[in-house]
């Protein structure tokens, strides 16, 4: 009897919506392991809308304090950006190429160095076959590759500049991918999620700065070699942080430790001056309400994110894991469970 039934149109319907559920779902893996395979692009447009909001942050009190069009304070800020830049390049530049020139030459030996008087077989072997560990030894691997570092730093600016010009256009290309019930939600996640990072952004470069000063400062006066290479290396790694000042002191603590023990004594004591200074000084007065992830939550998601994407990972993890507060807090917490959350970026509203 089964045999001979004529399929009805109840079964075809249920057929049908079968397959339709079986190639969501294999659309989804596909898109899934295609954005993992993506990784790297995908943080290199995370780190231009970073430029991005950089360059429309110098941009806006220029615009308020003038009369200036939008495009031309644009043009303002990022030919004062070049200016500092240059200027410091001027003044500095061959100083600090020499120093890192030097440094680059000597960190193998004070790593054999110390590879000799410590109980293990190398320094690679302290920190081989963990996760973090791996992830600091291809973050040092992966800074050697000059060449491939300034042409990602190039392109990375070249599209934050072209965001920076007209971001509603990327950000309306986004929010058009979205049912339109829920584009107006997205929307406004979007334009706190730009805000909150705009005020992290402008204290943590300003940390980075007193930082790498202090730091080249206090290196100097205690006699640790290539003082000024080695404060614009804690400076740049102040932008990772809590991670990142590690990071930044190991060199030091390396050429530190080919002079004497009191010498490295003094570079740790330093290194411990400064990240106090910073975090009990600098950040409250230059940041103010800008950090507003938990100090565990950010260092638990910066690991996390280097681990699975490598040392770019590592190095925008805590901007990521800003935006991804912003958008747990306004998405899930106050939509779907309906509590009353603060939202970074939300007071200020968008640029």
């Amino acid at each position: 009897m089964d045999k001979d039934r004529i399929p009805s149109p109840a079964d075809s319907t249920s057929d049908a919506v079968f397959v339709r559920r079986v190639l969501l779902v294999v659309a989804i893996v596909a898109l899934a392991a295609a954005l993992y395979v993506l990784s790297d692009i995908l943080l290199l447009i995370f780190g231009a809308i970073l430029v991005a909001v950089v360059l429309r942050a110098i941009a806006r009190p220029i615009r308020a304090g003038t009369s200036m069009s939008e495009r031309l304070s644009l043009l303002a800020s990022g030919l004062g950006v070049v200016a500092v830049l240059g200027g410091t390049a001027y003044l500095f530049g061959s100083q600090i190429s020499a120093q890192l020139a030097t440094l680059i030459e000597n960190l193998p030996a004070a790593m054999q160095s110390l590879s000799k008087t410590a109980p293990f077989a190398s320094v690679s072997e302290l920190v081989k076959g963990s996760s973090i560990g791996n992830l600091l030894m291809n973050a040092f691997s992966w800074g050697t590759t000059v060449f491939g570092a300034v042409a990602t730093l190039v392109v990375v600016i070249v599209a934050g500049i072209y965001m920076a010009i007209k971001p509603e256009v990327y950000r309306n290309g986004l929010v058009k991918l979205i049912p339109k019930p829920h584009q107006p939600l997205i929307t406004a996640t979007l334009d706190d999620a730009g805000e909150a990072l705009r005020l992290w952004l402008g204290g943590q470069l300003l940390a980075m700065i007193m930082v790498g000063v202090l730091i080249a400062v206090g290196l100097a006066l205690v006699g640790v070699p290539s003082a000024l290479a080695l404060g614009l290396i804690a400076g740049v790694t102040e932008f990772v942080p809590i991670i990142g000042p590690i990071i930044g002191a190991i060199p030091a603590l390396l050429l530190a430790f080919t002079q004497d023990l009191n010498t490295v004594l003094w570079t740790l004591a330093v290194f411990i001056v400064v990240q106090q200074l910073e975090s009990n000084l600098i950040m409250p007065l230059v940041a103010g309400r800008a950090v507003a992830v938990p100090p565990a939550v950010g260092l638990f998601a910066v690991v996390a994110i280097g681990v699975l994407f490598g040392p770019l990972g590592l190095l925008l993890g805590y901007p990521l894991a800003i935006v991804t507060d912003v958008a747990v807090r306004r998405l899930y917490v106050r939509e779907m469970l309906g509590e009353q959350v603060e939202i970074l970026g939300e007071q200020a509203g968008p640029d």
